[in-house]
């Protein structure tokens, strides 16, 4: 009875932490877009500048930027005036025990890249809880896998917040040519800067939408939009953009078209992008011949395998004073691995 009781526990515990992993990722409320956590914003306002410089006199009427960010801050006043539900306050309480305290910025700023609305707290105890969970339910089959399912289960968001991340950057880099194109044409219009940043949050999709509003709300507080653009190149990391910043900041500095410019700046990373169209077309062959040749020896083994399977099984048996014959796939497998980082370091050209 003692038991079933701890693997139903160690299941229950599993099951919600995988849930709460899910719904954090896939099921953002309504206003979530709007409703990042005070903590967040202070991690995500200084990712590129640490040190808060005040903000100076503006050229653009403030309540531009105001106007991008009225619709859904209701909800955002709603849930900071209201309580935190039970469940986030266990994590939030299990967190604070296991979340090493020189470590939070730096989860906080990995979670604000991916788009992931949680606190620094809130990840590491579904991590543990995970980890737990698996650990406990697979040790009552055998501790190896005990142990194996543990690590898995504590590692395994960190793997699915580095996919959100990677995923968010390319919709973002896919975006930013139309993005310019909205700049400019609304520059010629007569718009200003943060008028016409108003104008692609509203019509832009996520993550575009998303990082703007983001880069408004924060102007609308108090930072200069100079801090705001250098927040925003942080949490993005994509070269395309860091060039359009660049740009911006420079001609707020010297002044210039800045609508030439941006036409200018667009029809380079559009160079860029079939250049590198270009390379991936013409080394898509090589990356196919490495995975082959890489995939050849684990194939033939297997098919071995299920045709005579005592013959094969004689390489993980086989002793010879001080050799055995596990060696070999060991060295194998390593000779894999440093063919294969050969081949992609190779192919990995850069534009």
């Amino acid at each position: 009875m003692p038991l079933e009781l701890i693997f139903v526990s160690v299941v229950g515990i599993a099951t919600l932490a995988f849930v709460l992993l899910l719904f954090s990722i896939f099921g953002k409320a309504p206003g979530d877009d709007v409703r990042a956590r005070m903590e967040q914003y202070l991690v995500e306002s200084e990712m590129a500048a640490r040190a808060y410089t005040p903000p100076e006199e503006e050229e653009v009427d403030r309540d531009t930027s105001s106007r991008a960010i009225e619709e859904g801050d209701d909800d955002w006043l709603r849930e900071t005036r209201g309580e935190t539900s039970g469940i986030k306050k266990v994590l939030f309480n299990v967190g604070s025990l296991i979340t090493p305290k020189g470590q939070a910025a730096r989860i906080a700023e990995l979670l604000a890249k991916a788009d992931i609305p949680l606190k620094a707290n809130e990840y590491m105890a579904i991590k543990f809880l995970l980890g737990v969970g698996l650990f406990g339910l697979l040790s009552l089959k055998n501790p190896i896998f005990g142990i194996a399912g543990g690590i898995l289960g504590f590692y395994l968001p960190n793997l699915v917040v580095s996919l959100k991340k990677a995923q968010r950057v390319a919709a973002f880099n896919d975006q930013i040519l139309d993005c310019l194109i909205m700049l400019s044409n609304g520059l010629k219009a007569g718009y200003s800067l943060l008028q016409a940043m108003e104008m692609v949050s509203r019509e832009a999709p996520p993550p575009m939408s998303t990082e703007l509003r983001r880069v408004l709300k924060e102007n609308s507080l108090g930072m200069n939009l100079e801090d705001a653009l250098r927040a925003l190149n942080s949490r993005v990391e994509s070269e395309d953009w860091d060039l359009v910043t660049t740009v911006v900041l420079i001609q707020r500095q010297v002044g210039g078209n800045l609508a030439e410019i941006l036409d200018k700046i667009g029809h380079t990373i559009r160079q860029r992008m079939r250049i590198k169209g270009d390379i991936q077309t013409k080394t898509a062959q090589a990356k196919i011949s490495g995975l082959l040749v890489g995939a050849l020896p684990f194939f033939i083994g297997g098919a071995i395998f299920i045709l005579n399977p005592k013959f094969i099984m004689k390489i993980f048996t086989f002793k010879q004073g001080p050799f055995r014959g596990w060696f070999v796939i060991v060295a194998g497998l390593i000779w894999e691995a440093i063919g294969m980082y050969i081949i992609m370091k190779i192919i990995d050209i850069e534009v």
